[in-house]
């Protein structure tokens, strides 16, 4: 099951790429379709790369809440925050 609205057929895409390409570089995801089945989704670098980011942090969290309950010592606040702050470039 997909989940993008913009859903076109790769007919479409072939013919239209320049249009396709606006919509997606202004952040939308359109999956391209193959036979009326969804063949691939289509996205920018920036809009793939937080995904990627984020699915990332969601398992880092998970490993942190698991370390917790098992009793584990952390990292201390202070320096998982500056450790944060490094990461995104802030001060």
């Amino acid at each position: 099951m997909h989940r993008t609205k913009d859903t076109y057929p790769l007919s479409h895409f072939r013919q239209r790429t320049g249009e396709h390409l606006d919509r997606i570089r202004e952040g939308r995801v359109e999956t391209i379709t193959q036979n009326g089945q969804a063949a691939m989704v289509v996205m920018s670098p920036e809009r793939y790369d937080f995904l990627v980011h984020s699915a990332e942090r969601g398992h880092l969290w998970r490993e942190a809440i698991r370390a917790h309950r098992a009793g584990e010592r952390g990292v201390p606040a202070k320096e998982a925050i500056r450790g944060l702050a490094d990461e995104l470039g802030l001060e």
